[in-house]
């Protein structure tokens, strides 16, 4: 692809961190958005002074935990802050490719593959916000791909994140009393940060359009993802209910291997 320059918004982020260590790797020019997403000014004055011919959206409140403490300002970032986006790009008549990091939140629990088409009905309040983005994005713009990323883990993660929050919980409690794991039988869809990014960038080189599921293919218990973490047998004790995310990435395949 023709190298121009690359928008990166959440470019503090898990993901957006190494994203822009990669790019540099790389050798492609990108800007980090340094505003406020909630900002339209501020968003104009940065697209403006750019010749971007894609974006990587990543800017969101992530933590589920968060976004029920705060809603309203959940809502503000995740939805208004990409329809701030859109907007500005449609009233600019600028078409960037556009990448938005949605999650698979948006999808109803279910115990077979999940594919791209399957039925929306998010499992949080986070998965609604995200949605909401994606509507906005699809009845508004026109060049962009949807990256519904399955669960990724990293050692940067804040604490509020599940693989920080239990290797900190490996390091500190006594592993020989029951282990309290919220959801334990519920199964999840885990690739590492890092390979999560190289989808995401292979996607913008090939300026794929339309919705991705972006995971391993492949369900775990988290149970057994934390009993992985440590050599010593955990006596897990479930609590909460469980629900089933697991990618169908059929389509995705398809672009990886070409």
């Amino acid at each position: 692809m023709n190298k121009k320059e690359i928008g990166i918004t959440g470019g503090t982020g898990v993901l957006g961190k190494i994203i822009c260590k990669d790019l540099d790797s790389m050798n492609f020019n990108y800007s980090k958005f340094k505003g406020d997403i909630c900002s339209k000014k501020e968003i104009s004055e940065w697209v403006l002074k750019n010749n971007f011919d894609s974006i990587i959206h990543l800017a969101a409140i992530v933590s589920t935990k968060q976004v029920d403490k705060d809603l309203e300002y959940a809502y503000s970032v995740n939805v208004e802050g990409t329809e701030n986006l859109i907007n500005i790009l449609n009233e600019n008549n600028l078409n960037p490719w556009l990448f938005y990091a949605s999650t698979s939140h948006v999808y109803k629990s279910s115990n077979t593959l999940i594919k791209e088409e399957d039925i929306t009905n998010p499992i949080s309040e986070y998965g609604k916000t995200k949605y909401d983005a994606e509507k906005i994005i699809q009845e508004s713009y026109t060049n962009y791909c949807i990256g519904r990323i399955f669960s990724f883990y990293h050692q940067t993660q804040k604490k509020s994140f599940l693989y920080p929050r239990i290797k900190y919980r490996l390091d500190n409690e006594d592993l020989s009393k029951d282990f309290e794991l919220y959801g334990a039988n519920s199964i999840r869809d885990f690739l590492n940060a890092e390979k999560v990014v190289d989808i995401i960038i292979t996607l913008m080189e090939k300026q794929k359009r339309g919705i991705y599921n972006i995971g391993s293919g492949k369900g775990i218990k988290i149970k057994d993802f934390v009993q992985n973490l440590t050599n010593k047998k955990l006596n897990i004790k479930s609590v909460g209910g469980s629900d089933y995310l697991v990618a169908d990435i059929t389509k995705l395949k398809k672009v990886l291997r070409k």
